[in-house]
Order: C-alpha cells, then structure tokens, then sequence
C-alpha cells in the first residue's frame, strides 16, 4: 500500500507541476481528464511509428480513440507540405497529451523549442518530457527521458535562473541517477529562495518517506498543508507518515476527513485502503 501511494504521490506531483507550468486556459482544459488517468498511466507508453524514439514500451499504454488516431492522420498529412510545421507541431502534441501519450507528445514539443527557442517553448518541451520520465517503467527509458528533461529545462535556467519549477523537476530527475543527494540539494535550493514553493515541498516530503524518514516528511507535508490546506496529497502523505510514526489515531482523524473530501476515484481507493489498515 505505501510503495503504492508513494508512486501515486510522484506522478501526482509531476502532473501538479506540469499544470502549473502550463497557460492557465490549457490548464482549466486538461487539468480533470488528466487527474482522472493518473493511474491508468503508470502503465508503459504505446508509439506510432515515426515518434522518433524507443518503442520498447508497449504493452499497456493508453490507446488513442479513433477520432485521435484520425486528426492525427490529417495532421500529418498536412504536416507533409507545410511551410511553418510548429502550429501542426502544436496540435500534434496536443493529440498525444490528451492521450496521456507524454513520451510521443515530448518529440514533438522538442521540434517546436528547436524551431523557436523561447524559454516557454523549452519549459513546455521539459514539462512533457519529464511526464514521459515519470511514467517510464523500463529504466533505459527512464535514464533517456531524464537527460531529455535536463538538456530542456537548462536551456529554460540558462534564460531564467529563477524557474523554479524547472528547478524542482530538474532536480527529480536525478533521484534514481548515480546522484540522488544532487536532487536533495536542488530541491533545498530551491525553498531557500522560495520557502513556499509546494511542489519542491511536496518532493522532498515524498523523499523522506521514501528514506524512511517519517518525521522530516510530516513536518514538510505540515508545511504544504499550511501553505495549501485543500492539498490532498499532501494530507494523504501526513497521514501515511502518521501511521509510520506510530500515531494512528490521528492518521485515522486525517483519512476520515479526507474521505468526505475526495472525489477522485484513484485518491479514494488510497484513502479507503488506509482505513481499512487503521481498523
């Protein structure tokens, strides 16, 4: 169930990023279809055959419904004999993160930032790319998407040092390189300039539970919650820490609360498991 949760919690936060990064007018579209598939993409990603990269990864990714596999047809059709290919680019990409196709999205959103290097075009290239690393089950995979992410994000921080997002993503990348303490060390730098910043918080909170450091995660999932008391999983995490620290009575007031709360299937199924552990 924690190992479970923990995961839940990565993505969760990844996708928290990835919104936040986003323009507010694409975040309001794709911010509840996107939550709803969280957990139906942890699963590995499916390509066509002209995305660019490893098609190793196959076996239960999410389907494109006939009607995407059809604009994306016209698209590329069109793609053919176009002068200016990023606004095809654009909707190419779109076609794929709406299918939470982050990996096969991220090729294309590189081609816009490599056409037109603003700092939102790189940020928008990382952000996909480090969905497509969260997702990764095969860990080729994962170590390829990492340096993807990173070459991105540090074209964004050479323009815009104070990126923090970038930073705090950047920094998640390296949990499971050859230098995890770098990701610690990032993510601190990072509340050292923003103490507030909930998803480096919400990292580092996951980070301690991961090492098994259940206090230093309460006290960060404390934090988020103070900054951000509608923070579900930050309150699923202080309650998971609780129950490691032994206080289990006020773990069951948090899940109990929580419960009349949530709406999202796959974070009540979390809920309703940690529950049933309490009893």
């Amino acid at each position: 169930m924690k190992k479970n949760f923990i995961i839940l919690i990565v993505i969760a936060v990844a996708l928290t990023g990835f919104l936040y990064s986003r323009p507010k007018v694409v975040v309001k579209d794709e911010a509840k279809a996107n939550r709803d598939k969280v957990s139906e993409t942890k699963s590995d990603e499916k390509h066509s055959d002209d995305d660019g990269h490893d098609h190793s990864e196959t076996s239960q990714a999410p389907k494109l419904s006939a009607e995407q596999e059809k604009q994306l047809a016209a698209l590329k059709q069109k793609l053919a004999s176009a002068s200016d290919k990023n606004p095809l680019y654009e909707q190419i990409a779109q076609v794929f993160i709406n299918a939470n196709r982050f990996d096969s999205a991220a090729v294309y959103a590189e081609k816009i930032a490599i056409a037109n290097p603003s700092t939102e075009n790189w940020m928008r290239a990382g952000d996909t790319y480090y969905q497509a690393f969260t997702l990764s089950l095969r860990q080729e995979n994962v170590a390829n998407y990492a340096e993807k992410t990173r070459a991105c994000y540090q074209k964004v921080l050479e323009k815009n040092p104070r990126q923090l997002q970038a930073k705090t993503n950047l920094a998640m990348t390296y949990v499971q390189s050859d230098s995890p303490m770098q990701a610690i060390m990032m993510l601190r730098e990072v509340i050292t300039e923003e103490p507030n910043f909930e998803p480096a918080l919400m990292n580092l909170g996951v980070l301690s539970m991961q090492s098994g450091q259940y206090d230093k995660a309460a006290d960060r999932f404390r934090q988020v919650i103070r900054i951000n008391p509608n923070n579900f999983n930050a309150l699923l995490g202080l309650g998971y820490s609780l129950i490691e620290l032994k206080e289990k009575s006020q773990a069951k007031i948090i899940f109990e609360d929580l419960k009349k709360k949530v709406k999202e299937p796959t974070l009540l199924e979390e809920v309703n498991k940690a529950l049933e552990s309490l009893k």
